[in-house]
């Protein structure tokens, strides 16, 4: 009797374990708590995806994989909160926004490699960051594996469907199963289109005490972290070369490629300037244009654009809020790195040659930069450097106190 009712309940366990698996794997698919299948969204349910951020770099090499997109944009968090793949200067569609929050120019290539590899592409914005150029502290990110990508660095196929079981089988999706159920509510991160949403964004703001705060703990982390020991190249990797194999790919496989440098605010290239990188930030907009007329003239094709945004404009320079001022809402601007997507669209209205009725852009807003220009064009931003900070001498000042403090919240307390 003992061992009958021992076997009976070994065969129990035998049927409950499988039984018990397929269960968690079959919720996981359902809850698909990080996107990357195509499945059923229901209000209330799942179709909220909160961790999508935490998984970024999976779940938009899986979407693209799923979307199969024509045209992309890549970059930074910058390019994922202010360049829209609605914007109607598009051509070729579905869009979707591969732009990647920290990613550095290795990572950006590899994933426009990803992408051409699943579905050749007809058109591709790239928005480049100066710090996306630092080899020191713009290492490879911890969720970043290259095996999840659709070909290897040289452009071989290889198997990148490796994700898919881990994303249904693993602890850490079923605990972000559970936390997708109960957090329907909040807003979603990220749009099915790979932009980033930033509609309770400003209510985040003023809940800090408004915009000035939010520029003054931006800048820090500039000043001190991606700004820091800047160097092109370490013995890992040199993101010239990089780069130089992008620009090549992309003459090399007639992709419709612009090139664009970044609007942030002028207080992020006083940044640079008072961390002693003002050559260095020149010096890389001259290496852009150079590989890229060298690269051109290698494949016989006809140039790619470079668009200049950064520097000091009707845009760039917008008056920030005082500090304390948690009510007054910045038109363009959430803080001196990210741009709003009001301002990325002005941004495509003069790459696409774009015209939107009811809407002008600046003509000091973009400047195409080639070799025959770009000396004349660097000493320009240098002297509306100077200019800018006459007329804006508290932020100015703002920024060289907060590149010499340890603690910013001496430079709250000044203000």
């Amino acid at each position: 009797m003992r061992h009958t009712l021992f076997s009976s309940y070994l065969k129990a366990i035998a049927w409950l374990i499988p039984i018990s698996l397929m269960t968690v794997f079959a919720f996981n698919r359902f809850m698909d708590p990080f996107d990357i299948f195509d499945g059923p969204r229901i209000e209330g349910i799942n179709a909220n995806k909160p961790h999508f951020l935490s998984h970024l770099r999976m779940s938009k090499a899986i979407a693209v994989q799923r979307l199969k997109p024509t045209a992309i944009i890549l970059g930074t968090s910058r390019a994922e909160a202010g360049i829209d793949p609605l914007h109607p200067g598009w051509s070729d569609h579905p869009v979707y926004n591969l732009a990647i929050s920290s990613a550095n120019i290795y990572e950006i290539f590899r994933y426009l490699q990803h992408a051409q590899a699943v579905q050749p592409l007809k058109q591709v914005v790239l928005m480049l960051d100066f710090f996306m150029f630092n080899a020191v502290s713009q290492d490879d990110k911890q969720d970043f594996d290259e095996r999840r990508l659709a070909v290897d660095v040289e452009g071989y196929p290889q198997g990148s469907n490796y994700d898919i079981f881990s994303s249904i089988a693993s602890l850490d999706a079923f605990r972000s199963s559970i936390d997708t159920f109960f957090k329907q509510s909040k807003t979603s991160d990220y749009f099915p289109n790979g932009m980033s949403n930033n509609t309770e964004k400003y209510n985040v703001i003023q809940g800090k005490g408004g915009h000035h705060y939010e520029f003054i703990f931006s800048e820090n982390c500039y000043l001190n972290n991606l700004y820091n020991n800047f160097n092109f190249a370490t013995a890992k990797r040199d993101l010239w070369q990089v780069y130089r194999q992008l620009i090549a790919m992309v003459y090399q496989q007639k992709l419709g490629l612009h090139i664009v440098i970044s609007p942030s605010h002028a207080r992020q290239f006083e940044a640079i300037a008072v961390k002693g990188l003002w050559q260095t930030f020149e010096q890389w907009k001259l290496q852009l244009v150079q590989i890229n007329e060298q690269e051109a003239a290698k494949s016989g094709e006809e140039l790619l654009p470079i668009w200049d945004f950064s520097g000091y404009n009707s845009y760039t320079t917008e008056k920030v809020p005082p500090l304390g001022d948690a009510n007054t809402e910045m038109q363009w601007y959430w803080e001196s790195s990210h741009y709003k997507k009001e301002l990325g669209d002005l941004v495509l209205d003069r790459v696409f040659g774009h015209q939107e009725p009811g809407r002008t852009v600046h003509p000091d807003f973009g400047t195409l930069i080639t070799s025959e220009n770009i000396e004349l064009h660097l000493r320009q931003v240098r002297n509306d450097r100077q200019k800018w900070r006459t007329s804006f001498p508290e932020d100015a000042q703002e920024i060289e106190r907060l590149g010499r403090a340890i603690d910013i919240s001496k430079i709250i307390q000044k203000r």
